[in-house]
């Protein structure tokens, strides 16, 4: 993954667009440990253990579907609207498209001691 300063994400260097992408594919792949690796544990905490109980549930009740539908997910394209500046912090305006369906979020990503992190993903969209 290439962030928009052109460094690879999950480097020290890497952009907030990278980590946002970098995240969202980790989440898609139901692999919580790298999601956490990208963001503020502290404040994504409960947004990653909602996600993974739902995981856990459908994987359970109908791991065929939950195996198409992460496959999909992975298979998304991940395209950056905009990004402002606001402080330490960046918000990206995002949009994920898998199987003719989109879905517009946007990310609050700040930098701690040189990494950019997720801070917050919301449905709530930056006026376009």
């Amino acid at each position: 993954l290439i962030s928009g300063s052109g460094k690879k994400a999950g480097t020290k260097e890497a952009g907030p667009e990278a980590v946002v992408e970098a995240f969202t594919k980790a989440m898609a792949a139901g692999d919580f440990d790298a999601a956490y690796g990208l963001c503020d544990t502290v404040r994504m905490r409960a947004y990653i253990e909602n996600y993974r109980k739902v995981w856990d549930e459908l994987l359970q009740e109908d791991s065929v579907s939950l195996a198409i539908a992460s496959s999909m997910l992975s298979g998304a394209e991940i395209e950056v609207i905009r990004t402002e500046r606001n402080g330490d912090k960046r918000t990206v305006l995002y949009r994920i498209e898998a199987e003719g369906n989109s879905k517009t979020r946007t990310a609050t990503v700040k930098n701690e001691e040189g990494e950019w992190k997720v801070e917050e993903i919301s449905d709530a969209s930056l006026e376009e």
